[in-house]
């Protein structure tokens, strides 16, 4: 085995002993990376590797459907006025659009309100609420992507007279209610006392699921408004809406995220075809990376910027003007850009990282300059480049509204529920928090995180690693090896992309491109010869190239196409 640095990680899993690759005719490599996602038995191999809509579990799970499926079918057949209520980013419109989209197909008459990021911020807010219970427009508001924490709304739901309201959500319940709002249903696989059996859901997972279960229950003059494989042909949507929001790509989520990466190429959403066919240049092998890195922003953007109105009528039926929208999201995107670049510059030119790193663990910072629909980009630009949470505050008028991130070993919401007392309202999961509250109280949350953060993020936690799925040498990598990779896709979030290490890799020629940003190497192992490539090297990494030296190497293995040849690349993420 090949000696490597101490945060060179192996993901591991001892229980792969038990496994006989041959009986289920895959290597042992990929066996052991599926054993290192603890994917052991065999029946969980073959399920993992053919994800079918047939695993997808059983709507009728969630808690609250039930009760919202009969709320929902009395609106339907009375021909009630609904009101969709979305969170503003890319799985909030996403959530509004599918049941936009649903609704209008049923000739209901509905509408979607995406709140005002920088006016009326996150969630079903009271006063909002209050304004459209007096207007007496709308029977009925289905939330979307948000809702389960509006407890002020909740308590008012209970003595005054309203819409009913029916939640679609996926956030961790912060406090349960204590009392009984029969006219404000959750539906939602966090819950206190859920038995869902997956708890990852995205938002509109939430939503798509919540419309399986109306399609299930109306009766037959309803369902033969839909086409046979309407539902699946959502499951685009909601592959962009769990990849977006950074889901784990495990269970029905893998299911629903594979099958939408089909769907996509040959999509029925008329805004998001329109949309594929302006950003993609290759609109045939649409992927995780592309949804994540090129889709998803431009949904975002608008919500960011200014407002994402945009972004829901660009995917919602009977809406024209497809073209001009997509402009404007690309205009909006590249602002986005911008703004993100010069915080993320700012902050590191007025902050000692490397004393933060060491002492507090954690970075928060306020500012009342900050546009605050990038924090959260810019909170996840820290945390990638110092392995610390970060919490970033737009302050103004005497308020503050933040978003954080974190890192795997800092449950940022959880540790968040602690200090709770100090917030107007919250939300979140694991690594990303949206927070609202009274300037005054910034020292005193600053002086208890950092007191949180010291104490459960060790030294050796801050330390960037590397973690890599087995030790190979350039004879085990083939064109059969890449097939079988394939299989593992999508990768994302809970399903990392193979990394492997491989020692006394010589050096046999090397050069710069980009300005010596990047640099492409031919290295020999085992008296085979590959290509490989380092981007973005660092100058410590460039004092180990020379050639004739060896080098050990974690990386990825890459299909190169190159004037219509096919040839084997390694990506490399860190050399020793």
């Amino acid at each position: 085995m090949t000696i490597s640095p101490s945060y060179w990680k192996c993901r591991s899993n001892k229980k792969v002993k038990k496994i006989n690759p041959g009986k289920i005719g895959r290597s042992n490599i990929l066996v052991n990376i599926l054993a290192a996602r603890n994917i052991i038995s065999e029946d969980e191999i073959i399920s993992f590797l053919n994800p079918s809509l047939k695993k997808l579990h059983d709507p009728s799970m969630l808690p609250g459907i039930k009760r919202g499926i009969s709320r929902l079918k009395k609106a339907i057949y009375g021909k009630e006025r609904i009101l969709i209520f979305g969170d503003y980013d890319a799985d909030g419109i996403i959530s509004a659009v599918l049941m936009y989209n649903f609704l209008k197909e049923l000739g209901l008459d509905a509408e979607v309100h995406i709140p005002d990021r920088f006016s009326e911020g996150y969630d079903l807010g009271l006063k909002f609420f209050k304004k459209i219970s007096a207007e007496k427009k709308h029977s009925l508001v289905i939330c979307v992507d948000c809702g389960t924490n509006s407890l002020d709304v909740q308590e008012f739901s209970c003595s005054n007279p309203c819409p009913d309201v029916i939640v679609c959500d996926h956030h961790n319940q912060s406090i349960k209610f204590n009392g009984n709002p029969n006219n404000y249903i959750i539906i939602n696989p966090r819950t206190k006392n859920s038995k869902y059996p997956f708890k990852n859901l995205s938002g509109a997972g939430v939503t798509f699921k919540f419309i399986i279960g109306i399609l299930r229950e109306l009766e037959e003059t309803f369902k033969s408004k839909f086409k046979k494989n309407y539902l699946t042909s959502l499951l685009d949507l909601v592959a962009i809406s769990i990849i977006s929001d950074l889901m784990p790509l495990l269970d029905e989520n893998r299911v629903m995220v594979k099958k939408g990466l089909e769907i996509i190429k040959k999509t029925v959403n008329s805004g998001l075809k329109e949309m594929i066919n302006n950003v993609m240049a290759d609109k045939k092998n649409i992927s995780e990376y592309d949804i994540g890195f090129i889709i998803a922003p431009r949904l975002n953007a608008a919500g960011r910027i200014k407002s994402s109105k945009s972004s829901v009528e660009l995917l919602s039926i009977g809406k024209d003007n497809k073209k001009e929208i997509i402009e404007e999201l690309n205009n909006l995107n590249e602002e986005r850009q911008n703004i993100q670049k010069d915080i993320l510059d700012e902050i590191i030119k007025n902050n000692d990282f490397k004393k933060i790193v060491e002492e507090n663990r954690i970075f928060i910072d306020k500012s009342k300059t900050w546009n605050e629909g990038v924090l959260g980009i810019v909170a996840s630009n820290i945390v990638k480049m110092f392995n610390i949470p970060a919490i970033l505050f737009k302050e103004f008028k005497g308020k503050l509204k933040g978003s954080g991130r974190s890192i795997d070993k800092f449950d940022l919401y959880g540790n968040l529920v602690s200090v709770k007392g100090l917030f107007e309202n919250f939300g979140g999961h694991r690594t990303a928090c949206g927070i609202r509250m009274e300037e005054t109280n910034f020292k005193s949350f600053c002086k208890k995180m950092k007191l949180l953060a010291g104490d459960k993020i060790k030294k050796s936690d801050v330390k960037k690693k590397f973690y890599y799925d087995a030790e190979v040498n350039f004879k085990d990598i083939n064109e059969k090896i890449l097939k079988e990779f394939d299989l593992l896709r999508p990768f994302g979030i809970k399903n990392p992309e193979p990394v492997f290490k491989t020692g006394d890799c010589i050096i046999q020629d090397f050069r710069y491109t980009s300005g010596e940003k990047h640099i492409k190497l031919k290295l020999k192992n085992n008296e085979r010869l590959l290509d490989a490539v380092f981007f973005r090297i660092d100058n410590e990494k460039k004092e180990k190239v020379a050639v004739g030296e060896k080098i050990n190497i974690l990386y990825k293995v890459r299909q190169n196409i190159w004037n219509g040849l096919k040839s084997i690349q390694l990506v490399i993420v860190d050399l020793f």
